[in-house]
């Protein structure tokens, strides 16, 4: 049965030519005819040739856009939601770390929640390196700590959610789509604030089929930690500043 809501999937990229047509192809297969979708194709001006690759594509669900500036992931991600079509947004990364298999499923359950987003630390899901599942969970029970959340995995980035959330909430905007994979601590942060309805579910982390990775891990960890804290401090500030102001015309 054909999914009566058009589903606009967002895709970052940067030098990952060959993984994203083969991550089109995939997408194409899984969801077929049974559903709606575009795939926006958002490229940071690659060297390699990603966007003229995408552009070459006789492939009418396929749009790509070409950024040329001020570089970065939560910035192409924000230009791909602002330019999309469908209700319904779904966010992954193109070098299948994130398994195009669950899109069935996501885009399912937005029926019933308002966002959907995989967790490799709910039961079920898991990550191959042991150093990095150590640091990740450790950031994240940190995380939960810190904020007060309940989402247990504030690093993956891969979700679906319905666009009038993002809309109403006032979260389409560059204070939370900026810098690399810490905007989506942000994006969880207000969400939950917003009470928001989550649906987490496991994942396993794919494997990169081509090229290297474009993050260094642990050289940005410190600064996602750094971020948490600032998130949570200025919000604190903020709800204390705003419960004890003096309102005009009362007196002491």
């Amino acid at each position: 049965m054909l999914n009566n809501k058009c589903t606009s999937i967002i895709l970052p990229c940067f030098n990952e030519k060959q993984n994203v047509l083969e991550l089109i192809s995939s997408i194409d297969e899984i969801l077929g005819e049974n559903h709606d979708y575009e795939l926006i194709v958002v490229d940071d001006n690659s060297p390699d040739g990603t966007y003229e690759a995408v552009c070459n594509l006789k492939n009418s669900r396929v749009r790509p856009l070409l950024r040329t500036s001020l570089p970065s992931l939560a910035g192409s991600i924000l230009d791909g939601i602002r330019t999309s079509k469908g209700e319904l947004l779904v966010v992954m990364d193109t070098d299948f770390n994130h398994d195009p298999k669950y899109l069935p499923f996501m885009i399912k359950n937005l029926d019933y929640w308002d966002c959907v987003t995989g967790s490799r630390f709910q039961y079920g899901g898991m990550m191959e390196s042991r150093s990095r599942t150590l640091l990740s969970w450790v950031f994240n029970v940190a995380t939960r700590a810190v904020t007060g959340g309940m989402i247990t995995d504030n690093l993956y980035g891969y979700y679906a959610i319905k666009k009038d959330i993002l809309i109403k909430n006032n979260l389409c905007h560059e204070g939370i789509f900026k810098g690399y994979g810490n905007y989506f601590i942000r994006l969880m942060f207000y969400l939950q604030r917003a009470q928001v309805s989550i649906l987490q579910f496991p994942a396993v982390n794919g494997k990169r089929r081509y090229g290297e990775g474009n993050s260094a891990f642990f050289g940005v960890f410190f600064q996602y930690t750094a971020d948490v804290l600032k998130l949570t401090l200025t919000e604190r500030i903020f709800s204390y500043a705003h419960k004890n102001r003096k309102l005009p015309g009362l007196r002491e």
